[in-house]
């Protein structure tokens, strides 16, 4: 079995026995120097694989984040994670709901560090807070008034 750490399963400080492997942008994400880096850093010694997807299946991601609602949520390192665990066959380890949702999504397994991790799956939309307009897709604000927009879960 091949772990995909996120950020956050390398900083909960829990070692995780066999194969294991995160992006460029995670090691990225954590900076040089204190208990953070030293976690790091013992993952590393211990095995610790560092991969780049390849760019198809970081476009399934996207594809597959877009359709759950789940794109505005994630970072370009989240999504990096996830298309190492898509093209790679192995486990997602993230407390990331909207991570484990797209993973979800895709077929993959994942699990919760800390947390329990979801139940089920979920669409969103989002809702302007002033007029009140619904949109299947994310703006960075309302395309007719200019309000800000808050995601909500859809309903089938």
């Amino acid at each position: 079995m091949l772990y995909i750490l996120d950020t956050s399963s390398i900083l909960s400080g829990i070692f995780f026995e066999g194969r294991k492997a995160t992006t460029p942008g995670v090691i990225g994400e954590i900076k040089p120097g204190g208990h953070s880096w030293r976690l790091l850093e013992f993952m590393r010694n211990s095995g610790l694989e560092i991969i780049s997807p390849p760019e198809e299946a970081l476009g399934e991601v996207k594809k597959a984040a877009k359709r759950t609602g789940d794109y505005a949520n994630l970072s370009e390192v989240d999504m990096e994670v996830i298309a190492l665990a898509y093209y790679k066959k192995g486990l997602l380890l993230t407390d990331d709901y909207s991570m484990q949702n797209v993973a979800r999504e895709l077929g993959l397994d994942y699990k919760g560090i800390m947390e329990e991790g979801i139940k089920e799956k979920f669409y969103w939309i989002y809702r302007c807070r002033n007029c009140g307009k619904i949109f299947e897709e994310f703006y960075e604000e309302c395309p007719v008034c200019g309000g800000v927009l808050k995601r909500i879960r859809k309903v089938k």
